[in-house]
């Protein structure tokens, strides 16, 4: 029974995670930052934080042929791409990126209807030359900002969305803020991400 009892546990444990939201951040002011957010942890994705470069050490010769060699090796191997086109052809390589396109299409719709966005925020002030050209850049602005806003008000569960999109008739500069945040549970994340790469693997042993 106390086996049974830490296997159940274990399995609640993977339950509470699995339906535990992965929550992203988005903002935009001159700069882009991206963060990922699962339970207690944060990473930053955009900007990334530079690397902190070791010491390197001296190498002798010998060292030094054989990182030659290895780079010379790393040179030689083809691009995957290129290689799938010379064993299937060009009419093969392009079936393969309509079926990238294809499963990217599919991630991109079923991530949109599982995706909960909590707050999105867009300020858009929109300068140009003269008055004409900043109309001319305003209505191109709408055209693009708004059929996107209601693209995910039909797609996702949009909780709270504020836009403010206006033209500066009295300046050239044009600023942009966008601020984000969206959450879905891992279950889905998992299941969408897996389902891609059998549809992938399938397709590909299918070919070959």
């Amino acid at each position: 029974m106390t086996a049974l009892y830490i296997i159940l546990g274990i399995l609640l444990i993977l339950l509470v995670l699995l339906l535990l939201p992965v929550k992203v951040c988005i903002e935009y002011d001159k700069d882009l930052r991206v963060w990922a957010g699962y339970t207690f942890l944060k990473f930053q994705l955009v900007p990334q934080k530079p690397k902190k470069h070791r010491k390197k050490k001296k190498k002798n010769k010998s060292s030094e042929e054989t990182v030659s060699k290895s780079e010379d090796t790393k040179k030689k191997k083809k691009n995957p791409l290129l290689e799938y086109k010379d064993k299937h052809g060009l009419d093969g390589l392009i079936d393969l990126i309509k079926l990238i396109l294809y499963i990217v299409g599919k991630v991109l719709c079923r991530t949109a209807r599982h995706m909960t966005i909590s707050y999105i925020e867009i300020n858009a002030y929109i300068g140009g030359e003269d008055s004409a050209d900043a109309a001319m850049k305003y209505g191109y602005a709408c055209s693009v900002i708004y059929p996107a806003l209601s693209f995910l008000q039909s797609q996702c569960k949009l909780k709270k969305f504020k836009e403010d999109v206006s033209a500066n008739f009295f300046s050239s500069d044009t600023a942009v803020e966008l601020k984000l945040r969206a959450k879905m549970s891992m279950i889905w994340v998992l299941w969408i991400l897996i389902a891609a790469a059998c549809k992938f693997i399938f397709s590909i042993a299918k070919n070959e």
